[in-house]
């Protein structure tokens, strides 16, 4: 049961902020896709120095607002915002542009550059951050609190879309698992295992957080394929091969 839910008060000199919900804060409204798979409606905090205000968001609207939890001023790419929240490509690019480009919203949650006509124009080197400003307008004048709903109309991908999505995301992770591998190979030229993976998970961090099981299937391709060896008198040291 998930039961995260923290405190906060808004501040003049904090960054915006999204708090982690209880499971109370959820909401099933019934909105099923063709498929009749449920889309499940959630209630989220949004906090700023203008002041603080409730969002229902669906499921894919807080997997991408959550991946500004710990790093609420960065920028991040639209690449690395694929493979952190592991969405479809249509359906990242939907979900993106309800965040950017909500018609109700004088104020938008996200902000990014460069603007586009469309969330079809997205492309990999397309940054997004948190829009500290956010805030609801009534009567042209900011609230300090208050509530809006940025559900609206948003489709599910089909179940083939999403496979199709998927494997393109597993398959993109892996070459970044690979690239980051031969990286620190090359700067340590000899490394443990141990090591190999906490400066593995270091580089890839802002991106995902790949598992053992995938760390260790790159590591024997790399080597049977001569990119790397193990310590003929140690198997857990591994040694760069250029």
């Amino acid at each position: 049961m998930l039961s995260k839910t923290k405190e906060s008060t808004p501040h003049s000199h904090s960054p915006a902020h999204l708090e982690t919900i209880a499971i109370t804060g959820l909401k099933l409204s019934g909105i099923w896709s063709a498929n009749r798979s449920l889309r499940l409606l959630l209630s989220i905090t949004f906090s700023n120095a203008i002041g603080r205000f409730d969002v229902d968001v669906t499921t894919f609207q807080m997997a991408v607002l959550f991946a500004w939890n710990q790093r609420p001023l960065e920028k991040i790419p639209y690449e690395n915002l694929r493979l952190a929240t592991e969405l479809p490509d249509p359906e990242l690019r939907r979900t993106l542009w309800s965040l950017v480009a909500f018609p109700k919203l004088k104020r938008q949650v996200l902000l990014y550059s460069s603007e586009v006509q469309s969330p079809k124009d997205f492309n990999e080197n397309t940054s997004f951050w948190v829009n500290q400003e956010f805030a609801l307008v009534k009567n042209g004048k900011l609230q300090k609190r208050g509530k809006i709903n940025l559900v609206g109309r948003l489709q599910l991908s089909t179940e083939r879309s999403k496979e199709e999505d998927n494997e393109s995301i597993v398959q993109l992770r892996i070459l970044r698992v690979q690239e980051a591998i031969i990286k620190i190979l090359k700067m340590r030229k000899r490394i443990t295992n141990a090591q190999l993976q906490t400066e593995l998970v270091d580089i890839l961090k802002n991106m995902f957080l790949p598992s053992k099981k995938m760390i260790k299937e790159q590591i024997e391709w790399l080597i049977e394929h001569k990119y790397m060896k193990r310590d003929e008198d140690d198997i857990n040291t591994f040694i760069y091969m250029a």
